[in-house]
């Protein structure tokens, strides 16, 4: 997130709070120039999601601050991060979701989406995947924001893609860190190309667009953190 920004999301509160008592939230940080609760456009229900403009960036980063895993008076902490100039465009043209599915008490989001998604055949999921794949192509920072703002989305896609089988439950779990892979899963080639990466510095960065930089930064990252095992330490 910009972290410059002078705009801010706050989120996981209850439904039913209206635009006012939202405010009062908000403003408990400081003066709160606008206000906006976002409303899922099938059904018109609060979206207990809204972004707030403050007149300046350090008021903004007070809120992140103060406000983020705040508890609610129900229990539940709210959410509270940076949004960019981006992202408060990007939000009303996100393409509105098909109505949700009751949950029971006795069931779970991903029970739910998993027998949903037992009646679509592989091929039919291979073609969802091939239209996030292109959407995330065309616009990655929609798609980013899309899976962001409903989490449940991206449990479906992981369904999906073990469905149409374009990812395996390793994988999965390589994705979500969940352990450290040895260096011999890695290709030779793999581990080539994560020195090469882990090789470049400052000014051969700068000279890639802002997207690549995000990307090679971010591997950078994993690699300092272990993720892809002893590479470091691994002769190229």
């Amino acid at each position: 997130m910009d972290s410059k920004s002078t705009s801010v999301s706050i989120g996981k509160f209850p439904f039913d709070y209206t635009e006012e008592q939202v405010l009062e939230i908000a403003k408990s940080v400081g003066p709160v120039l606008d206000v906006k609760l976002l409303f899922d456009d099938l059904t018109g229900k609060s979206k207990g999601y809204a972004i707030i403009n403050y007149a300046d960036n350090e008021t903004a980063a007070s809120a992140v601050r103060n406000l983020n895993y705040m508890t609610l008076p129900n229990g539940r902490f709210l959410k509270c991060s940076f949004i960019s100039e981006f992202e408060n465009e990007t939000i009303a043209k996100l393409p509105p979701l098909p109505l949700g599915i009751q949950i029971h008490p006795n069931q779970n989001a991903s029970q739910v989406i998993s027998s949903i998604l037992s009646n679509i055949d592989s091929q039919a999921a291979l073609q969802i995947m091939k239209e996030i794949r292109d959407m995330s192509v065309d616009n990655p920072k929609s798609t980013k924001l899309l899976l962001e703002r409903f989490p449940q989305l991206a449990l479906a896609l992981v369904e999906l893609g073990m469905i149409s089988n374009t990812t395996n439950q390793e994988l999965i779990e390589l994705t979500l860190n969940k352990r450290i892979p040895d260096l011999k899963e890695l290709s030779y080639d793999h581990v080539r190309l994560l020195h090469a990466v882990n090789d470049l510095s400052d000014s051969d960065i700068t000279t890639l667009d802002e997207r690549q930089q995000e990307i090679v930064k971010k591997v950078k990252a994993e690699i300092e953190k272990g993720t892809y095992g002893e590479v470091l330490d691994s002769a190229a």
